[in-house]
């Protein structure tokens, strides 16, 4: 896996889930982006892929969010899943036209050491490429409802562990 020195060094080694928000209604003109909520099916596969990611990851610290509705419900099921013993805190770091820089300043401030980030695609992939020294590749890119696996050590460097699709992920939550 690769791994470069992209963010801060820190007191100690942090592990992030890159999480991309589930299925959201379709854009409809006169409505806000910010106020696109998950659908009826997005909800209801969050709620499992929420119990399978709680397995695959189970002692999360925190969940970060970007501030739109869809991305906040997402979190709201990824703490569900944590029986609500992890708190969603918003973050305009995460949000669709944030740049890097402000998504790295986010990371190097977060001081808990298991963390789970719900975002939006480009921006998770751009993100991702940018923690792990990547150059700019279509290649990679996470389904709705998917997640990538990053371990960031003490010394800044980060490398990506795992990546999880939405159906392995609901697989882990329908297990119960």
């Amino acid at each position: 896996m690769a791994s470069t020195k992209r963010v801060a060094p820190a007191a100690e080694e942090r592990f992030l889930i890159l999480l991309r928000h589930g299925i959201a209604e379709d854009p409809v003109e006169g409505k806000a982006d910010e106020q696109r909520a998950l659908t009826v099916e997005g909800h209801a596969r969050m709620k499992l892929i929420a119990r399978g990611l709680e397995r695959a990851f189970p002692k999360a610290n925190a969940i970060y969010s970007s501030p739109l509705l869809r991305a906040m419900q997402t979190a709201m099921w990824a703490a569900k899943g944590y029986r609500s013993r992890v708190g969603v805190t918003p973050s305009e770091a995460l949000a669709p036209g944030a740049t890097t820089e402000q998504f790295l300043a986010l990371i190097e401030s977060i001081e808990e050491t298991r963390t789970i980030v719900v975002g939006h695609e480009p921006n998770l992939t751009t993100n991702l490429r940018t923690l792990l020294g990547l150059g700019e590749s279509r290649s990679i890119a996470l389904e709705k409802g998917g997640c990538y696996g990053v371990r960031v050590l003490a010394d800044g460097s980060a490398s990506l562990e795992w990546l999880l699709p939405p159906r392995i992920l609901n697989k882990l939550g329908e297990g119960e």
